[in-house]
């Protein structure tokens, strides 16, 4: 796929989740964001019955995610296994991520939170097609480090939405912000240094993406260093412990 048909393909994504997507195979999943909303709750408000459908909220924008990042990074290896797209076709790698949106939707209904789901939601996606948009030739980057910022959305409004929608107070939803922003530091410095998940290629390389050292000029080990730092500045703000 070149730029435009990756570009297309995450618009076809965000608005076939508003149709009726079909449900294609469940996508599999670590459960590791279901873990963070119930590390937050206690710091929240909601009931013990809205966290279970947060948790599963969050599971559903994990598995579109998931494939559709596989399939806009050409990764065909995710987790030691085919990537959804690879063993399928793109066609239902959009499909399946598009259910996956839509019945995260209808539990923001529920919860009474659709406006902050697709605000976020819609930030997650541009920070998404911003990455795609580098990959122009002709685009002409003039502010790496501010492009960078605007790129990270894709992680930083994701865990700033669980924080929100489980009612947390200003200061841990911003924690959880930064949390996601050193998430995408720490990213780029350990896939720079030994690839992602153990694939034999590194998508950052191979599609010359716009990583935190690239922007800012720095190593790898030094984009890990200043991840580390702010994780544990924050650390205390989300109840963690982190070295």
């Amino acid at each position: 796929m070149n730029w435009r048909e990756k570009l297309a393909a995450l618009e076809q994504f965000y608005q076939r989740s508003f149709q009726t997507p079909r449900f294609i195979e469940k996508v599999v999943t670590s459960g590791s964001y279901a873990k963070k909303v119930r590390a937050l709750a206690r710091l929240g408000t909601r009931t013990a019955t809205e966290v279970d459908l947060l948790c599963s909220q969050v599971e559903h924008l994990r598995r579109a995610f998931k494939v559709m990042d596989d399939l806009i990074d050409e990764d065909t290896v995710r987790d030691g296994s085919p990537a959804f797209w690879f063993t399928r076709s793109g066609a239902a790698a959009i499909e399946q991520a598009a259910w996956d949106i839509a019945q995260a939707r209808q539990i923001a209904a529920r919860l009474e939170i659709l406006l902050l789901f697709e605000q976020r939601l819609r930030e997650v996606i541009e920070g998404a097609r911003l990455e795609v948009e580098l990959e122009n030739p002709g685009y002409a980057l003039l502010e790496p480090t501010i492009t960078w910022w605007r790129v990270v959305q894709k992680e930083s409004a994701f865990r700033l939405f669980i924080a929100a929608a489980l009612g947390c107070p200003p200061q841990v939803c911003e924690a959880a912000r930064l949390d996601g922003i050193a998430a995408q530091m720490l990213d780029d410095g350990l896939s720079a240094l030994h690839g992602k998940d153990g694939r034999v290629e590194n998508s950052d390389e191979k599609l010359d993406r716009l990583t935190y050292m690239r922007a800012y000029g720095v190593s790898a080990e030094e984009a890990i260093r200043r991840g580390r730092e702010l994780k544990t500045k924050i650390a205390p703000i989300l109840g963690r412990k982190e070295v």
